[in-house]
């Protein structure tokens, strides 16, 4: 198997994911905003395959409206997202890159363009316009929130592609776990339209003063991997309450509180000391102070009413709904229920899976925790004291899976509730895959199961003041503010299979492989599935591997009780310090029905591991031809290296044959305007078409309701902005 070059292996990991640009590029009949014309890729080395084909798309965040941008950047595109130091790399607007291999003679080409749902214009109107200032949205952790406004949809993760119909062209949708999906355009790379209005989503908890209005942009709980069946053109996905009402009614005000009273007492000291030849005792009434301190005052008990309504709703708003989609009309909507009552997702379902008969739910191992919510506090004694509330509240994620399956055939339209089997399966997963067919009711469940590993857990300002962490520091280059922290634990595949009758497991043992040499952050899978296959035989995984300088104390606390631990944190650290390449693995699975009694089904049966200093995401495998076979085709990933500062600027694309991934890439795509972070999932499709589907949701109808409740301020940038697509670029353009 392929190995990394230097036996001293990953010294830094690379700061070129830290930049990214937000520049557009396509057709001007497609996309009047692209800064240039589609980018022809240009090759670094080997060829292209003749035989490669379609379309690969790709999703990333690229920061935010008012991300800081390059200082001297020549075309000012540039920025750095995460540089305030609290910003996770996910934070930001959803960029849809698309790598066209329709037309090799010529070469392969790149369009990309921004995701703009509704609250992207009044992002943009609010930070540019000073009319709107104080409707501004803010990065709190891996949230955007205005609090006038609500949050952000940033549609920054995945895709669902979608054919409802035999004549129809392929649909495409643009996903996120706290907001609705939306359909985009595959040719011109549009958003289009949510799936579902406003009114057919329930908000994760209602949180308010009595008498105001919610906000426009609704806090909305789903899952950021919604379910297509495309041979009964059904999608499926979940709306889910609680465990984001623990978090963003309860702990997003929570941390405005902490600011809020954190600033009122400074404030209010300063105020003190600064007073002279005055009696303390006596103070004016509050309508006689000043403006500012009302303020402070008022958003202080604003916010903790609804820290105690978020509160009440623990009891409460406990819901998960199962929502069915046919590609036009209203969603279908049935509660899920175990042993009678509303399901709990603690975390979120960042994944689920679709089979034959059954739908499966999981609670990921994907949290979001109070940490990552603060806002970004400047006064050192306010960092400490920030440090201090996320170092008391923070926790780790589950360690056990929670499964809930649900049989399709229950989701009868009379019925309003459906009943669920709950299956427990030990080890953390924040994805899994399911094979389609379930014969006599067994249910087979892919999973990486990322042991002590946490996404939702990334390096912050606060990760730097601990001496016990001086590895994170390298000198000469920037931090790594907004990366996700390294593991606390070998990481393992395990191939699960569950009779979806019972909910009980089929046998007690199941098959689960681990590899000291390659098994460290499996993040992303892909595989072949067009056809969709009875059953999954081989995955690729990309195992993003130990960096020493992402190993964080905060971490170790975190984790050091680990109940399935298998290496200690002895061993742990001194594998991190050596380092563990980021590598691309095939994982086979074999038939059931082909291995002995007690033999493991998993095996690695491939793999690449990268050189020292690269970094690899967003796999895509694309077929050669329409056989099926699982390996018949080819790998397409993201590479990153260095500091950026090379011509490449440290981002390429890799090309590798899905049947032989050690002899290393066939080809490695560039060019000098490609300048990419943090990417996250793809998706592959054969033919690009303008869109033709006459489902359209229109954004006045939408929200004119609840935004006719609003303050005039408010309802002039919908008018201005929001309904009618428009973003100032500059402050001249308001």
């Amino acid at each position: 198997m392929q190995n990394a070059t230097k036996e001293a292996l990953n010294p830094t990991f690379p700061r070129s994911v830290l930049s990214v640009s937000r520049d557009e590029f396509g057709n001007k009949e497609d996309n009047p905003d692209a800064k240039n014309l589609p980018l022809k890729m240009n090759v670094k080395e080997g060829k292209l395959p003749l035989d490669l084909q379609g379309h690969v798309f790709i999703v990333a965040p690229v920061g935010s409206i008012d991300s800081p941008d390059a200082q001297g950047h020549p075309t000012n595109s540039t920025v750095y997202p995460s540089s305030d130091g609290t910003t996770p790399l996910y934070n930001g607007d959803g960029m849809i890159y698309r790598l066209d291999f329709d037309n090799l003679q010529a070469g392969a080409f790149l369009a990309s363009r921004l995701v703009k749902p509704p609250c992207y214009y009044a992002d943009a109107a609010a930070d540019k316009c000073p009319t709107y200032n104080a409707l501004k949205f803010e990065n709190y952790g891996i949230t955007r929130i205005s609090g006038q406004l609500g949050v952000r949809n940033q549609l920054n993760t995945a895709f669902v592609p979608l054919k409802f119909s035999q004549d129809e062209s392929e649909r495409l949708l643009a996903t996120w776990d706290v907001g609705r999906p939306y359909e985009i355009d595959p040719k011109t790379l549009e958003t289009v339209t949510p799936v579902g209005s406003s009114d057919e989503w329930k908000e994760v908890t209602k949180i308010g003063l009595p008498g105001k209005p919610p906000t426009p942009f609704k806090i909305i709980q789903t899952s950021a991997h919604p379910c297509f069946d495309p041979y009964t053109r059904e999608m499926f996905t979940v709306n889910i309450g609680r465990s984001i009402s623990n978090v963003l009614s309860q702990l997003i005000p929570l941390a405005y509180i902490f600011k809020e009273i954190w600033d009122w007492i400074m404030q209010g000291l300063q105020k003190i000391f600064n007073i002279k030849k005055k009696n303390l005792l006596t103070s004016p009434k509050l309508e006689e102070k000043p403006l500012s301190v009302r303020k402070k005052v008022s958003t202080t008990v604003e916010s903790f009413w609804k820290f105690l309504r978020g509160s009440a709703g623990i009891f409460t708003d406990n819901f998960v709904y199962i929502l069915r989609w046919e590609g036009s009309g209203s969603l279908q909507k049935w509660k899920v229920q175990h042993n009678g009552l509303s399901i709990k997702i603690k975390q979120s379902i960042h994944q689920m899976a679709v089979t034959e008969d059954y739908i499966v739910l999981l609670d990921t191992a994907f949290k979001v925790s109070l940490e990552e919510l603060l806002p970004t506090l400047t006064n050192k004694n306010y960092q400490r004291f920030e440090k201090f509330v996320r170092n008391f509240l923070d926790r780790p994620q589950l360690s056990d899976n929670s499964f809930y399956i649900i049989r399709r055939s229950d989701l009868k339209p009379e019925k309003s509730h459906v009943s669920a089997k709950k299956v427990r399966i030990p080890g953390e997963a924040a994805h899994f895959l399911a094979d389609y067919k379930n014969p006599n009711d067994l249910i087979t469940l892919h999973l990486s199961h990322v042991c002590a590993w946490d996404a939702g857990e990334y390096l912050s300002e606060f990760d730097f003041d601990d001496d016990k962490t001086a590895n994170l520091e390298v000198n000469n280059l920037p931090r790594l503010y907004g990366a996700i922290a390294g593991p606390m634990d070998i990481s393992k595949f395990g191939c699960h299979v569950v009779n979806g009758k019972t909910g009980k497991l089929v046998k007690e043992h199941q098959d689960v492989i681990m590899d000291e040499k390659y098994t460290w952050g499996p993040a992303i899978c892909t595989y072949q599935q067009h056809p969709l296959p009875d059953r999954l035989q081989d995955i690729y995984w990309i195992c993003l591997g130990c960096w020493e300088d992402l190993k964080t104390q905060h971490m170790v606390d975190l984790y050091k009780n680990y109940k399935y631990r298998e290496l200690s944190l002895k061993l742990i650290d001194d594998i991190t310090k050596k380092g563990r390449p980021s590598n691309l693995l095939r994982l086979h699975i074999a038939p059931q029905e082909s291995v002995k009694e007690g033999d493991n089904r998993l095996s690695i049966a491939d793999v690449y591991q990268f050189p020292d200093g690269y970094w690899v995401m967003s796999p895509q495998f694309v077929p050669r031809t329409d056989s099926g076979i699982s390996t018949d085709g080819y790998i397409v990933c993201l590479v990153h290296y260095g500091d950026g500062s090379d011509e490449t600027n440290g981002n390429e694309v890799w090309i590798f044959d899905a049947a032989n991934l050690n002899s290393g890439p066939v080809c490695k795509l560039w060019h000098p305007q490609f300048n990419l972070a943090f990417t996250i999932h793809t998706t592959w499709l054969q033919k690009v078409e303008k869109r033709t589907a006459s489902y359209c949701i229109d954004p006045r109808e939408d929200y004119n309701k609840i935004v006719q409740q609003q303050s005039p301020e408010i309802q002039d940038l919908f008018n201005k902005w929001v309904y009618t697509k428009k973003e100032p670029k500059r402050e001249a353009d308001c």
